[in-house]
């Protein structure tokens, strides 16, 4: 999911560099997403509040991202020394593994219709199965269920 659709705003460049500013300052920004890459724990149009990071990013952690315009929001799926792999909940794959310090950001407030949105605990796990991909140790283990019913 990516911040506003720049492609007509002259000011584009101005606003990003401004952003990524403030969040290298400790300040947090807000932005309209465009975007179902998130679905259903982001949708178009939801106001998202990124908080600079405060600590090492988690797996299942939502982030912002260096990416096209100002960034993308993804979730965090695997960290491995210092690189991240992130995937949109909505998406079959991954974005690839990208530099720690790639990482902008930690959404810390999504608004819906001027309502905050809560994230449950089992969505990250659950948006995964429903775009088909499930984690391979989950895979591997219904596999050897079967294999081993069988034999």
């Amino acid at each position: 999911m990516s911040p506003n659709a720049r492609a007509a705003d002259p000011f584009a460049g101005a606003a990003d560099a401004m952003a990524l500013e403030l969040l290298a300052r400790g300040a947090e920004i807000t932005f309209v997403a465009r975007g179902a890459s998130m679905w259903p724990f982001l949708r178009d149009g939801d106001r998202v509040t990124v908080a600079p990071l405060s600590r090492r990013p988690r797996r299942g952690d939502v982030v912002l991202t260096r990416g096209a315009a100002l960034g993308v929001v993804h979730r965090v799926i695997a960290l491995r020394g210092d690189r991240v792999l992130t995937k949109g909940d909505a998406l079959p794959r991954t974005d690839g593994w990208r530099p720690l310090a790639d990482v902008l950001g930690r959404v810390a407030r999504v608004e819906r219709r001027g309502r905050a949105v809560a994230m449950p605990r089992w969505l990250p796990l659950a948006a995964s199965l429903l775009a088909g991909v499930a984690p391979r140790r989950l895979v591997r283990f219904a596999c050897a269920g079967v294999r081993h019913s069988q034999g």
